[in-house]
């Protein structure tokens, strides 16, 4: 299912009356998003220390007392994390006080995701003007995309939704790279006039730039040598990809969750319909879904009528 392929990316590519076609000077877009991304530092130290944790082993034979301690080490890195962990989003009924106690409950799966996160924010700071939306309310989407997954997903196969978990809370790192780009071009207000009205986002990233951000997030995942089967979900998204060797489930999870949790908007009835379309087509318990999702929704309503 790929969007490349759809009728409004079809007609997005066929349309030539566009400033992107005289604006572009020197390298073109494609070669700036990866510009921008070469530049980038590597990850601090405390991250590659981790990482590398991973690297070693497999997920489930982690040293989870070295992993607890490495945590640990950074303050600031334990009270962000425990923040993320304990947003009412994720379902969890008593406080998660502890890196230990957040390992014992979460995995060491998902626990990377949450750190990777978190690092990342060190390197990337989002202005998501360019998509129109405020940098808080992408920050939501990321967490809403995590906790969809990992209330609808755990209780169908445990051990993939710790796989995917992770994924889904940084899958769309690659639009803060893809939003500088267009904020920075002579094109962006055309970019986000475009991506307001459209149905298919994918459709005007690639018009303007010859890929999306998904992919871009990928060639980052890269660059900061994440999980091999990360890169590959990213880059396989909206193109396909003969090389790879990925399960076809992995890339239809993420392609409901991002249906049902994007820009466009939060689990809205449209987006629900599609999504729950989408998890018919994969004979997946439309029910459990729909449960899952709609307990996101409320405690994310609750949340933001709370802080007013």
């Amino acid at each position: 299912m790929p969007p490349i392929e759809d009728d409004d990316l079809n007609d997005f590519l066929n349309d030539t009356d566009t400033e992107k076609q005289t604006a572009a000077k020197g390298d073109t877009p494609f070669q700036s998003l990866v510009n921008r991304i070469e530049i980038l530092p590597p990850l601090s130290d405390l991250a590659q220390k981790i990482l590398k944790l991973y690297t070693q082993s497999d997920d489930d034979d982690i040293d989870l007392r070295k992993l607890t301690r490495l945590i640990e080490h950074d303050t600031i890195l334990t009270a962000d994390m425990l923040g993320m962990i304990n947003d009412p989003k994720y379902g969890f009924n008593n406080k998660i006080t502890s890196v230990g106690q957040a390992i014992t409950l979460l995995g060491s799966r998902i626990m990377k995701g949450f750190v990777l996160s978190i690092v990342m924010k060190e390197h990337i700071k989002p202005d998501m003007g360019a998509y129109g939306i405020s940098n808080e309310k992408f920050n939501d989407m990321c967490h809403l995309q995590a906790a969809l997954l990992f209330q609808w997903y755990m209780g169908i196969d445990m051990r993939r939704a710790q796989n995917l978990v992770p994924l889904a809370l940084i899958m769309e790192t690659g639009k803060a790279i893809f939003a500088e780009e267009m904020a920075s071009s002579d094109y962006g207000h055309l970019f986000t006039e475009e991506i307001y009205y459209a149905k298919n986002m994918q459709g005007v990233e690639h018009k303007y730039s010859d890929t999306t951000s998904y992919f871009i997030g990928g060639l980052l995942f890269e660059h900061w040598n994440f999980s091999q089967r990360y890169i590959d979900i990213l880059k396989s998204l909206d193109f396909d990809d003969s090389s790879s060797e990925l399960e076809q489930l992995d890339l239809d999870i993420i392609e409901v969750i991002r249906t049902a949790i994007n820009i466009k908007g939060f689990l809205n009835k449209e987006n629900l319909d599609k999504a729950l379309e989408l998890v018919r087509e994969l004979g997946l318990d439309e029910a459990a879904f729909m449960q899952a999702a709609l307990r996101i929704k409320n405690a994310y309503e609750d949340s933001k009528r709370a802080k007013a």
